[in-house]
């Protein structure tokens, strides 16, 4: 059996504090990736063979474009400005490939996304990053499912 001896509560945030400077670049980065993927699944839409495909893809999508609003806000409302960012198209050689990207994106931006909640103790950055995190989680169910079927 197991017995832990350090009866000391961690500090928070459990990763350690990160500076305002460096959350605001996190938020910057979030709002240009979900710019990015939002564009990627309106390609992937457009190649969608089935029902199935076209459902999980839209809502993805829509999702995307919803966090992209969330971080835009998050955004403007510490800094007073609306940011400027660039989408770089994503680069996929088939259908199938592209789904596979899309479900490595996913799960890319939740621990990232988990990454920043557990470096500040902002409420309104941590349920903003949260929100996102668990949608990016079901994207990734959602992509396996179609990676799956094909």
């Amino acid at each position: 059996m197991y017995q832990y001896t350090n009866t000391q509560i961690p500090n928070l945030p459990i990763l350690g504090p990160k500076s305002f400077g460096d959350i605001l670049k996190y938020i910057y980065k979030s709002i240009a990736d979900e710019a990015t993927a939002a564009e990627f699944y309106g390609q992937l839409l457009r190649q969608a063979p089935d029902p199935l495909h076209r459902e999980f893809i839209q809502h993805a999508r829509q999702d995307e474009l919803e966090h992209l609003q969330a971080f835009t806000k998050l955004y403007h409302y510490y800094t007073g400005k609306i940011p400027q960012y660039t989408v770089d198209p994503v680069k996929y050689h088939s259908y199938k490939g592209g789904i596979l990207q899309a479900l490595k994106n996913e799960l890319e931006a939740a621990e990232f996304y988990r990454n920043v909640q557990l470096s500040t103790t902002d409420q309104l950055i941590k349920d903003t990053f949260y929100y996102a995190m668990v949608d990016e989680l079901e994207h990734a169910t959602q992509f396996s499912t179609l990676y799956n079927t094909l």
